[in-house]
């Protein structure tokens, strides 16, 4: 088949060309997104010694084999800190040129359960190379609580490029300038050259504008997620965090939070946004699973929306840590499309879950007020 040689992401219309011409096997045209496609779980699952990263030459068959305590059930709940491999429905027969990178999805993210994509001989995590071909595994582990799962689940997404087209400084600054990529809570342009340094935008934590300003939860065996359940309550799993006095918070090694970001995020059609990998110079927590804000986020379908808040999941690492209000959080680089997108962030004819967020917000399990 043929692919367009502009380089960029692929928007939907192309990754639809990929799955008619059979380079993605197995995949279902109404897990497309503006930018990406969802992989769905298969049947098929090991309970792991540890994580494994396949060598060269290695398939991950081979390291099913090396690796495996016991094949798993999704029938039986996920173990809290248990390190399952599942192999995925989809196949990968990808032209030459054309490489993928994975993201957990906002549905898993925000239940910290942590999922990692892995192929044959890939030697590296959430990375499929270009004109790769063979099976994709997930490696999955709960973090927080037992999570019970189905075949046919979708925990993360893949989205397929042709060539690395992630703005550099002068142009972040430039396209902001022009386009308008950051907003305030009310609604005026957030100035940028304070924001955008060499290795993407910095944005910050809101912990005063709202009178809940986040939720955490610790690790517990207590309670099982029901991860295909759409009305839970949220109090049986996260406690909400009240609008600190002080404007600061104390948080403990391995509670996981849900904060949201004092910058509205507005993402226009013909770019894409990925949180990039954490700096561990703002401090000793991890921020972000998901990290990936598809064509349209607080844009709106005429541009008018100005952004939306994004929604971070933090943990802590080694130490306990205290956040501050307006401290940076996170780092979000914008890349652009090879063209725009046939249907963007917030279409009626795609759901979009989290389009109307103002403030930090659960995931799709919960019910919210």
């Amino acid at each position: 088949m043929s692919i367009d040689p502009q380089k960029g992401a692929l928007p939907l219309q192309r990754i639809r060309e990929l799955l008619r011409a059979s380079a993605i096997e197995n995949a279902r045209e109404e897990h497309l997104q503006p930018s990406s496609i969802d992989l769905s779980l298969s049947d098929e699952a090991h309970r792991m010694r540890g994580t494994f990263l396949p060598q060269k030459g290695e398939s991950m068959r081979d390291i099913v084999k090396r690796g495996t305590l016991f094949p798993a059930s999704l029938a039986q709940p996920l173990e809290l800190c248990g390190i399952y491999l599942v192999r995925l429905n989809e196949k990968m027969r990808l032209p030459p040129g054309v490489y993928g990178c994975a993201n957990n999805k906002s549905s898993s993210g925000r239940v910290n359960l942590q999922t990692r994509l892995l192929g044959d001989g890939v030697s590296q995590f959430d990375k499929i190379p270009p004109g790769y071909t063979g099976e994709l595994w997930l490696e999955i582990i709960p973090k927080s609580f037992p999570v019970k799962l189905e075949a046919g689940e979708r925990l993360n997404q893949i989205r397929l490029f042709t060539g690395d087209t992630r703005l550099s400084m002068d142009e972040h600054r430039a396209d902001h300038a022009a386009e308008g990529f950051l907003y305030g809570a009310d609604g005026e342009r957030i100035g940028g050259p304070s924001l955008i340094g060499n290795d993407g935008i910095a944005m910050t934590i809101d912990l005063s504008s709202q009178d809940v300003i986040g939720y955490k939860c610790s690790p517990t065996t207590c309670r099982v997620l029901d991860f295909s359940a759409r009305n839970l309550d949220p109090l049986e799993f996260f406690e909400p965090i009240p609008r600190p006095r002080d404007g600061q918070i104390f948080m403990r090694r391995d509670e996981f939070y849900i904060f949201v970001t004092k910058e509205w995020l507005r993402v226009p059609i013909p770019y894409a946004v990925e949180m990039i990998p954490y700096d561990p110079s703002y401090g000793e927590f991890r921020s972000h699973y998901a990290g990936f804000f598809d064509p349209g986020w607080g844009y709106g379908p005429d541009g008018s929306m100005k952004g939306t808040p994004a929604v971070l999941e933090v943990f802590t690492h080694d130490n306990d840590f205290i956040l501050r209000d307006g401290q940076p959080i996170c780092k979000v680089v914008y890349e652009r499309l090879t063209e725009p997108p046939e249907i963007a962030y917030g279409d009626p004819r795609m759901g979009s879950h989290y389009l109307g967020q103002k403030g930090p917000r659960l995931g799709k399990q919960f019910r919210m007020e």
